[in-house]
């Protein structure tokens, strides 16, 4: 019988990570989505939650699930992409006045601009680009597809 527990904890012990059952906690899945914007984007993780990107002037914050459906949570002076329609999901701030290449899928978006300022979306598909109405302004569902930069002034 002690034979037989010493074999079977060897072979579980050279199983393959996806065999077993591992817990992921939200500190977990949190990281794994940081480390995925890193990847994506570069720059540096500047809390638990947020990557500021290599090229600065704009900050990925993975979201609380409190939070989603916010707009608030886009700072004023930002324009802010979600990764889900709603203002949910993952955010990004946009705060720096220049083109952003940007080809991540976003399905609603906040314009808390200063003043009335206009953000430009650039389409991949070389059509026209989307100028959105000025701020404040809030698309709640937004069809974020086949855009390739974002120049948030």
């Amino acid at each position: 019988m002690f034979i037989s527990r010493i074999l079977a904890a060897a072979a579980l012990a050279v199983l393959p990570l996806s065999s077993q059952a591992v817990a992921v906690g939200p500190d977990v899945a949190v990281q794994r989505a940081v480390d995925a914007v890193l990847a994506k984007h570069g720059g540096e993780q500047i809390s638990p939650n947020q990557v500021r990107w290599a090229d600065g002037g704009a900050v990925t914050t993975i979201q609380d699930p409190s939070k989603w459906g916010d707009p608030s949570t886009c700072a004023y002076g930002n324009f802010c992409v979600y990764t889900g329609s709603g203002y949910v999901g993952n955010r990004t701030d946009f705060y720096n006045c220049r083109a952003y290449t940007y080809y991540d899928d976003f399905w609603s978006y906040v314009n808390n601009q200063t003043g009335h300022t206009v953000a430009v979306l650039y389409s991949d598909q070389g059509s026209d680009p989307f100028y959105t109405p000025g701020a404040w302004h809030g698309q709640f569902t937004w069809n974020g597809l086949n855009y390739s930069a974002i120049k948030p002034c």
